[in-house]
């Protein structure tokens, strides 16, 4: 799978997303407000008004197989299609084919909801389960968050679909697989839902709380502006909004977009943001996808910063009313100038801007040789600690910190070795503090907390437990507060948190097959 840089690609997909939603295969005026109540997620509306009419055209029947899209019904959405007065015709075709392949990635999908909160979540895998919880915690506060920075909530229940593979992904969001493995895709806002990657999907796990909260700004945004609203503007809101959600973390980097977007212009690597295409997830390369990202995000930073969230409001609104005529005439007749004349203003000032590193010099990594040693002692610690020898694996790890002093990887490692041979007076220094490691790794955040808890700086470990879940909830470093299996000695029954929720986490992450 393509290796994502989480800080880039938020990875979503948005575009030509909604595309479908505004062909229309026949013009009729009650259809047309079925149409719009459906894309803006009001499908209690649009049920009504199809209620309220008796006539079986096929307009209404399009949009019946639209609603059933939207309310995650694929296999209804299959049968209404299987009239011949609707699959042959090109927009019924190509639903047809989305509710085909949708219907079959879901058919034996676990719906488990937070009816109180408003939230709709379907598991591919009953594994993910113990997911759940933590699901309907970011996805409320995320959701209640951006929707009054945007002035627009959305209708009761979010629906999300979590999905465990690409083939999944691209099943029951259709976008293309090949469009999604290229540029490293972990989720997608389309036909008015979420469609995300379990975080089990991928090894080292993803940042899947900010990838839900910028799917989330796309459906917010589709509904603020009838989804009339450009590309750029998707795109850019959605990175801006994806962690404003919470509060700061480490290793948030405030001023990336903007760093990134000046490197490339000035590298002559810029993608621009009326260039995007159908879909930043449809650019032929990840890097094109991440300098992508910087510049609409740095853009629609610039455009604020000059407009205010009132004008940002202003142009959210007439876009939903007038955007049939397009973003250039929205922008003109709320700031008095068009896309052009805004990129052009943008570009001054960003290539004007002050250069400035987009990672620490002191986070660089080892020289080749040495890299080449940790990987052969970190290898060999790896076999002595499957063999229950954790003072050997200790040995060879603690000379690596030397040449890697800065890898929250190897001081969550040696930790661990240090914790499995009850060696536990030295594990507070071996891990340091934040301000010493270099990424959000969740293990080492779900040891730290444990050394913590252990101090009785319950706050501090609450903290820690927090960002690890994060970065990588199915690690059992996390999942179970700093305590593994491999940590406590043989015949030890392992520890188990006390938080029921977390409890469960613990032990379905155990239960996880192992290399």
């Amino acid at each position: 799978m393509t290796r994502v840089r989480p800080h880039l690609l938020a990875l979503c997909v948005l575009s030509w997303l909604l595309g479908v939603a505004q062909a229309r295969p026949f013009e009729d005026n009650r259809a047309q407000r079925v149409a719009d109540a459906i894309t803006e997620m009001d499908l209690a509306h649009a049920e009504q008004l199809l209620s309220e009419s008796a006539e079986d055209s096929p307009v209404f029947g399009y949009e019946r197989a639209r609603l059933a899209v939207y309310s995650g019904a694929c296999d209804r959405a299959l049968a209404i299609l299987s009239s011949p007065v609707l699959s042959e015709t090109r927009e019924g075709s190509q639903l047809s084919e989305l509710a085909k392949s949708c219907a079959r990635a879901t058919a034996a999908g676990l719906v488990v909801e937070d009816a109180q909160r408003g939230i709709w979540l379907r598991l591919q895998d009953d594994e993910d389960r113990v997911l759940a919880p933590f699901l309907f915690d970011v996805a409320a506060q995320a959701r209640d968050a951006i929707s009054k920075e945007i002035g627009v909530d959305l209708p009761r229940p979010l629906r999300i679909d979590l999905v465990r593979d690409l083939f999944s992904l691209s099943a029951v969001s259709g976008l293309p697989l090949d469009a999604a493995e290229t540029t490293g895709t972990l989720a997608v806002a389309r036909w008015g839902r979420v469609t995300m990657l379990s975080p089990r999907a991928m090894t080292q796990g993803y940042p899947w709380q900010d990838t839900l909260a910028h799917e989330i700004t796309h459906l917010l945004v589709t509904r603020a502006t009838r989804d009339f609203a450009p590309l750029w503007l998707q795109e850019g809101l959605a990175k801006r909004f994806e962690t404003r959600w919470r509060e700061p973390r480490p290793f948030d980097q405030a001023s990336w977009a903007d760093a990134q977007a000046r490197a490339a212009a000035r590298g002559g690597r810029s993608v621009g943001i009326d260039k995007l295409g159908p879909s930043i997830a449809m650019l032929p390369t990840p890097e094109a996808a991440g300098t992508a990202f910087a510049e609409v995000t740095s853009f629609v930073h610039f455009f604020i910063e000059q407009n205010g969230e009132a004008g940002l409001r202003l142009l959210l609104g007439d876009l939903r009313g007038n955007g049939v005529a397009g973003a250039d005439a929205a922008l003109r007749s709320v700031t008095g100038y068009q896309l052009a004349d805004w990129n052009r203003r943008w570009q001054t000032q960003l290539v004007a801007g002050n250069d400035a590193p987009l990672t620490d010099e002191k986070f660089a990594p080892p020289a080749p040789r040495s890299a080449r040693d940790l990987a052969r002692r970190a290898r060999l610690a790896e076999i002595l600690m499957g063999a229950a020898r954790p003072a050997s694996a200790a040995v060879e790890l603690a000379p690596m910190l030397e040449a890697a002093p800065h890898s929250a990887r190897l001081r969550a490692e040696l930790a661990r070795a240090l914790f499995a041979s009850h060696d536990d007076s030295g594990v507070g220094k071996v891990l340091g503090a934040r301000t010493e490691i270099d990424n959000l790794y969740g293990p080492w955040f779900g040891l730290h907390g444990r050394v913590s808890k252990a101090q009785g700086d319950f706050t501090a470990a609450d903290s820690d437990f927090t960002l690890g879940l994060a970065a990588t909830p199915l690690s059992e470093d996390v999942a179970c507060e700093g305590f593994s299996v491999q940590t406590d000695a043989v015949g030890d029954k392992p520890s188990l948190p006390e938080r029921p929720a977390w409890r469960d986490l613990c032990e379905a992450t155990r239960r996880l097959p192992r290399d």
